[in-house]
């Protein structure tokens, strides 16, 4: 088997959970609320909190985000580097999120203006934009990947092309 190529056709996963939770809104405001709909439903349902991850794509969303739900009566943990901690629900960008696992997952602001990164984008060549947007599809797989039971997506405004969608 060492010297055979891997192959994972035909390969079926023990566990199949719920369709993930698609969630787009006309602007930030609209997409705060059902991120503190969502993550007071999964806190109501008997999750502990540090099992509930919402993750953005950059620090300055983690900020908005975090104060958008302290505001709306959801307090979280700002993850930067370091302990995830417990007793609270914690938001981290993408890339912090990297070999952690939770319960449910929000992967907020999805939108087309946010993933891929135009930042990442801006001043590359048709090869270097390739690999680009090979490594945001990466990240958003990543993360994606870090829910357990449930994730849910949610943008403002148009939908990531990289996102999906399940209609």
């Amino acid at each position: 088997m060492e010297d055979a190529a891997a192959d994972s056709a035909g390969y079926r996963s023990a566990r199949r959970g719920p369709a993930p939770i698609l969630h787009g809104a006309p602007g930030l405001r609209e997409e705060l609320d059902m991120a503190t709909q969502l993550v007071s439903e999964w806190l109501s349902t008997g999750a502990a909190p540090e099992t509930v991850a919402v993750l953005v794509r950059d620090a300055r969303v983690r900020d908005v985000v975090s104060r958008g739900l302290r505001d709306r009566g959801v307090r979280m943990r700002e993850v930067d580097s370091g302990e995830l901690g417990t007793g609270l629900p914690v938001v981290m960008t993408m890339h912090r999120a990297k070999g952690t696992e939770f319960l449910n997952v929000l992967l907020f602001g999805v939108s087309a203006s946010a993933l891929p990164s135009r930042a990442v984008l801006t001043g590359l060549s048709d090869a270097e934009r390739d690999d680009a947007l090979l490594r945001e599809r990466s990240l958003l797989y990543v993360a994606a990947t870090r829910a357990r039971d449930q994730l849910a997506c949610t943008w403002s405004g148009p939908q990531s092309p990289l996102v999906p969608s399940l209609s």
